[in-house]
Parts: structure tokens; C-alpha cells; sequence
């Protein structure tokens, strides 16, 4: 493992002090992810159900692929490989830091749709539902909620639960 990271390590290094293959190796890596991501996306949209159909578009949009931040997580991707040979030594060592974080969130969102296909929806739908803060949003996915039927009863006791906090925040608000 520490001979890996050694070779890494001098492929940066000579990447940040001259011309070499990084760029591309970098470039090759988040091709990679966007394919995977693409075909990932294509699978859980392509999902065909009835229950909780606007919960769980809104679960899959703003809680696991993160559509808001996702063209902020490639540009941070792409962007610093755009100007790579122009730049500095000095500025190169920053893009790298920049694609690293990039390739972190995209990795991430990979990772959640993961959970979101092999493991416990319920738990990622709950996990939306606590932090739902959009009212309009709100409103879209408990209707979805309330109109699916044949919920266990674990769940639904749950769904309740957060619904009757999430009452108690906006009437909290509606005092301030």
C-alpha cells in the first residue's frame, strides 16, 4: 500500500513540474464517474412504480444525486484540467486540490445512488423527509405519502412521526 501511494505521489509531482499524462489520467477518471453516473441515473429514473412516485423523485433529485450541486461538483471536476500546460507549477498543485474535491462530491453522489438502489428507501425517504424545508416540496411529497396505500405499519408510524414534527416547526415558525 505505501509503495501505491509513493507512485502516486512522483506521477503528481511530475505532473505538477512539467508536461506529463496526469491531465489525462485525471481527465480518464471523472469520464469514468460522468459514464457511470449517467447509466446509474438512467437505471433509477427508468424505475417504474406508483407509490411514493413524487417523494421519491424528490428523494432522488435533492437527496441522493444532488442536482442543485452536481454541475458545481464537474466543473470543479473539469475545470482545472482545461488550462493545465499554461499554468503555473504552483497553480496546477490548486487544481489538483480543486479536481480532488470534485471527484470526492461526484464519488459521494455515486455512493448514495448505491444506497438508494441496493439498500433501505424508506430510511433514505425519512432521512429527506426530517430535513425538508422547501414548503411547496413539502406539501408534493407528504401528498405523495398520505395517497400510497398498503404501507406497514412501521412505516407509516414513522411517516407520522415526522410529519407531526414537521407541523410543529412551521406552526413554531408561523409564531416568530
Amino acid at each position: 500500500m505505501q509503495d501505491i501511494l509513493l507512485e502516486c505521489l512522483k506521477v503528481i509531482e511530475a505532473g505538477v513540474g512539467g508536461e506529463s499524462d496526469l491531465p489525462a489520467i485525471l481527465l480518464g477518471i471523472v469520464v469514468a464517474q460522468l459514464t457511470i453516473l449517467i447509466s446509474v441515473a438512467i437505471a433509477i429514473f427508468g424505475e417504474k412504480k406508483n407509490e411514493f412516485e413524487a417523494l421519491d423523485r424528490n428523494v432522488i433529485l435533492d437527496h441522493i444525486i444532488k442536482a442543485k450541486s452536481l454541475l458545481l461538483y464537474l466543473f470543479l471536476a473539469f475545470f482545472p484540467l482545461l488550462f493545465w500546460n499554461s499554468s503555473l507549477p504552483w497553480t496546477r498543485l490548486l487544481k489538483i486540490i480543486c479536481w480532488i474535491i470534485g471527484v470526492f462530491f461526484i464519488t459521494k453522489v455515486l455512493v448514495n445512488s448505491y444506497h438508494w438502489m441496493k439498500g433501505n428507501k424508506f430510511r433514505l425517504r425519512f432521512d429527506y423527509l426530517r430535513k425538508l424545508r422547501n414548503k411547496q416540496d413539502m406539501e408534493e411529497a407528504w401528498r405523495s405519502v398520505w395517497e400510497t396505500e398498503n404501507i406497514n405499519s412501521q412505516n407509516e408510524q414513522e411517516f407520522f412521526n415526522i410529519f407531526h414534527s414537521a407541523v410543529n416547526r412551521l406552526l413554531e415558525d408561523d409564531e416568530r
